[in-house]
């Protein structure tokens, strides 16, 4: 104890002493529920690129990242090299990289959600101006963030690729314009769609291997389901894959960047908005199912 620890100690009523430590009151801003909100979506956003954490968080990230980027970046090499013979197909290449944007949201949402109830924090954010639902609004938010981003990415070097490669840049700009709302609208369903159901599972369990594992099953159970349906139902093959959302998203980027395939001229599919309206709807769906998750998880 100091000499200052001393000259500052104050007796009480019944003879015990309380020193003054020289510890000071916050007199910062204070940024309310405002602030509140923009750390934990910041903090989410971060987490789904593991920025901050040990390498092997970011593994999936990374991974993903590039295995969705270098088809796109050969596409756009192939049609340059042709010169243009080889047209670009958005459709084609985004739809097979389906399944690794679900592969990210599988790993990296629980890392988020499930930490949070693994490490039992959830008190202390509530303690605050941080309600349940902001929480899970601010959370679905980073998550939905941090897909779009990932998911746009290709498409972008599809249409920059497509634009750069043509003899006249200029004028294939200008005939392009319009395509920049396919883009935009298919990276916004696809991370709309993956980012609610992964964070409404995510929020289920603490444990982040049960909730990477409950995501990739109930697509794939989705899967079964449209393929057994097809197979021994003898439903349509456009009926069937609406009961998939993974097929639906495929089918849908065919619609919207003007692409077919066989199946879909032996028995064309609903409208393209019958599509974005059953996408979105899956997503308000998995969004109020989180919120009813989080309002009543056990803290």
């Amino acid at each position: 104890m100091t000499a200052s620890d001393v000259k500052h100690a104050q007796p009480t009523a019944d003879g015990s002493t309380i020193h003054d430590l020289g510890y000071r009151r916050y007199d910062g801003e204070r940024e309310g529920a405002r602030g509140a909100f923009r750390a934990l979506f910041w903090q989410g956003f971060r987490a789904m690129f593991g920025i901050g954490r040990p390498f092997k968080t970011k593994a999936v990230p990374v991974f993903v990242s590039v295995a969705t980027s270098l088809p796109a970046l050969a596409s756009v090499a192939a049609s340059g090299a042709t010169q243009g013979q080889l047209p670009i197909t958005y459709a084609n290449v985004i739809g097979a990289q389906v399944v690794l944007f679900l592969l990210f949201t599988a790993a990296q949402a629980p890392e988020m959600l499930c930490r949070d109830q693994q490490h039992r924090v959830l008190p202390l954010m509530f303690t605050r101006d941080v309600t349940r639902t902001r929480y899970a609004v601010a959370r679905l938010l980073a998550l939905f963030t941090a897909m779009l981003l990932v998911a746009v990415v290709p498409l972008l070097i599809l249409y920059l690729g497509e634009i750069g490669v043509a003899k006249d840049p200029g004028a294939t700009f200008a005939k392009m314009g319009g395509k920049i709302g396919p883009v935009v609208l298919f990276a916004t369903l696809l991370a709309w769609v993956m980012s609610t159901v992964s964070a409404f599972l995510s929020s289920l369990t603490p444990r982040r291997a049960y909730a990477t594992a409950a995501v990739i099953g109930t697509f794939l159970t989705a899967v079964v389901i449209s393929q057994g349906l097809q197979d021994l139902a003898g439903m349509s093959e456009a009926t069937t894959k609406m009961l998939d959302p993974v097929e639906t998203l495929r089918t849908t980027a065919m619609q919207l960047f003007g692409e077919t395939k066989r199946w879909m001229e032996l028995t064309p599919p609903p409208s393209v908005w019958v599509h974005v309206a059953e996408l979105f709807a899956i997503g308000v769906a998995a969004t109020v199912g989180l919120v009813w998750r989080v309002r009543r998880v056990v803290i």
